[in-house]
This record gives C-alpha cells, sequence and structure tokens, in this order.
C-alpha cells in the first residue's frame, strides 16, 4: 500500500497543518545551517592547508565532503519541498520553485567550493 501524504495532509486540521509545517521548516533550517558550517569549514580547509595536503588526502577529504555535501543539500531540499506541500494545503498557495532555488544554490555552492579548493591547492603548490 502507498502512502499518500496529499490525502494525509488533508485529513489534518489547520492547527495541525501549521504545527506539522514549522517542524518541517525547523528541519529545513538545521539542514541548511549544517550544509553551510560543512561548507565554510571546506573553504577555510582549502585556503589554509590544501597546498600541504598530498594528492591522497585531498581527494579522501574533498570525496566526504562531496557526499556530505550533497547528502545535506538533498535533505534541504526534501524539506523545502514537503514544507511548500504543506503550506499549499494549508494557504493555496504554491512556493514549489522555492525547493528548486535552494537546491540550485546549494548545488552551485558545492561546485564552487571543489572549484576554489583545486584553485587554492594549484595556487599553494606553485
Amino acid at each position: 500500500m502507498k502512502f499518500d501524504f496529499q490525502e494525509y495532509l488533508a485529513e489534518l486540521s489547520h492547527y495541525e497543518l501549521f504545527e506539522s509545517y514549522y517542524l518541517v521548516r525547523n528541519a529545513l533550517v538545521s539542514d541548511v545551517t549544517i550544509f553551510m558550517t560543512v561548507l565554510f569549514g571546506y573553504i577555510t580547509l582549502a585556503y589554509f592547508v590544501s597546498a600541504k595536503l598530498t594528492r591522497f588526502q585531498a581527494i579522501t577529504i574533498s570525496s566526504l565532503y562531496s557526499l556530505f555535501a550533497l547528502y545535506m543539500a538533498s535533505s534541504a531540499y526534501n524539506s523545502s519541498l514537503m514544507a511548500s506541500v504543506i503550506a499549499f494545503t494549508a494557504s493555496g498557495l504554491d512556493s514549489s520553485s522555492d525547493s528548486l532555488i535552494l537546491g540550485a544554490i546549494l548545488l552551485l555552492s558545492w561546485i564552487f567550493s571543489i572549484i576554489l579548493f583545486i584553485q587554492a591547492r594549484r595556487m599553494g603548490s606553485a
């Protein structure tokens, strides 16, 4: 049996919808906060340590960072999408494009952080 999220939300009262929205929004804030913390830690590592790392260490750290950052980005995207579905059910306003914008911003941040790490590594070893 497949779980129908829309049907579930239709059965909730307004209070329960708003409570669900705030819970999902808090999860979204946590996901984005963790993503940003890891992102700025990686950028700090890029500037101060990347030139001193061996190739293996740089690849290992970047791979672990990428796995975790992309996981947090997808978690934030899913939380944002769920919040927009709940908000649509409660108010009728469609904000699903916000999820796409957030996902794109987090993905671009990850891409640019990898590029910055590579450039900082090259500049430091030159």
